[in-house]
């Protein structure tokens, strides 16, 4: 098989695997509901959490983690180490993710997984995207610390990259670019309303207790 032949196989499957809705599928599976159906209508760990509690949100934020770290550790075993696919492909799963075929094209914000596969490009930047956890914990508003935790951390690699900085041992590479400009801009472009609710006061806060409410619309 040739370079190209693999490395399209490569991205076809990180499509693929990006796009498997867990959150659906948990929802569905454990407790009979379809997440879609209630809170904000999303598919992702936070409207689990808010909808079903946190040990189901916990669960879909692993599988959806899980997602990122999985594709890019396959590209990173194929192509042997080969640095534009391995961007690529964490690229085309958040891609999934946010956009997935099973389930109509409307998926999640992209930041678990994101965030898997930004652990296994560059585990220094995954390290202070952390600095989002700390931001939820203060404030209760998840979209705040995805937001800054995300543009902190992939601003960050960008930085790194330009420079092709090695820290820690860890070497930076233009090739992360493909990566870290793209996903960062999906991930802004995600929370768009988001954004717009925090500047009004009107953004939701994670509560401590599941709080089922029906969506306006099902996708």
């Amino acid at each position: 098989m040739s370079d190209l032949a693999v490395g399209i196989a490569v991205l076809v499957a990180a499509y693929f695997i990006g796009a498997i809705p867990f959150g659906v599928i948990i929802g569905r599976v454990f407790r009979g509901v379809d997440i879609r159906s209630y809170g904000s209508g999303g598919s992702g760990a936070t409207n689990v959490t808010r909808t079903l509690g946190p040990r189901a949100g916990a669960a879909v934020f692993v599988a959806d983690f899980a997602k990122g770290v999985t594709v890019v550790g396959i590209a990173r075993y194929v192509v042997d180490g080969d640095p534009w696919l391995i961007a690529a492909a964490g690229t085309v799963a958040v891609v999934g993710h946010m956009f997935p075929v099973y389930i109509k094209f409307k998926g999640g914000k992209g930041v678990s997984t994101g965030y898997g596969a930004l652990a296994v490009i560059s585990p220094i930047a995954a390290v202070i995207a952390l600095i989002g956890v700390m931001i939820v914990v203060i404030s209760r508003y998840v979209s705040l610390g995805s937001i800054i935790g995300s543009s902190l951390s992939l601003g960050l690699l960008v930085i790194f990259s330009i420079f092709e900085l090695s820290i820690f041992g860890w070497e930076h590479n233009l090739w992360n670019l493909l990566f870290a400009i793209p996903v960062g801009a999906l991930i802004i472009w995600s929370h768009q309303s988001n954004i717009d609710r925090l500047a009004k006061g009107d953004e939701s806060k994670l509560e401590n207790k599941p709080a089922p409410r029906r969506a306006h619309r099902t996708p």
